[in-house]
């Protein structure tokens, strides 16, 4: 009896882990000094962009926003003294520049648990690209068992764990 119960604990913590999958281009290195932007290549349904910039600032990574990085402005501005009026405008508009050395990259599949009726994370990908030579330093997959309790922050952990 108790050999069943003890192997039907290690059936269950085996099954209950989750497989992490990570590969490094040969040629390309990770300075964690340089700058960081994270990017969500699909709708981020469950807020990971915010909580994996939280995590990457908490362990003193350099991250720029997504949004700054993006997004430039022009300010064309001229005061008239004759009338007293301000002549001009703001315009704003992207660009597929990214003022940053990295670019964190991930998307994620996501659905209901059966235990707490949470939105967990299924899959993760993560690519982290050099955007000064556009190649993809690492990859990363991880691939959620549907017996892990874990949280999707231990999931992002990961990610993070994985591009030092």
């Amino acid at each position: 009896m108790k050999r069943l119960i003890l192997l039907s604990f290690l059936l269950l913590f085996w099954v209950g882990c989750s497989s992490v999958n990570v590969q490094h281009h040969k040629k390309a290195n990770f300075n964690i000094n340089d700058t960081v932007t994270v990017i969500c290549e699909r709708d981020d349904h469950l807020g990971l962009q915010g909580e994996l910039v939280h995590i990457l600032l908490s362990r003193g990574y350099d991250v720029v926003s997504k949004e700054v990085a993006t997004k430039k402005a022009k300010l064309d501005i001229s005061l008239d003294h004759s009338n007293n009026k301000i002549k001009g405008g703001l315009e704003e508009y992207s660009t597929t520049e990214i003022r940053s050395v990295y670019a964190l990259s991930f998307s994620y599949s996501s659905g209901f648990d059966g235990v707490f009726s949470e939105r967990k994370i299924k899959k993760l990908y993560g690519s982290l690209i050099d955007l000064r030579t556009g190649k993809i330093v690492k990859s990363l997959k991880i691939d959620r068992s549907i017996w892990s309790l874990k949280g999707n922050s231990a999931y992002l952990e990961a990610l993070v764990d994985q591009m030092q």
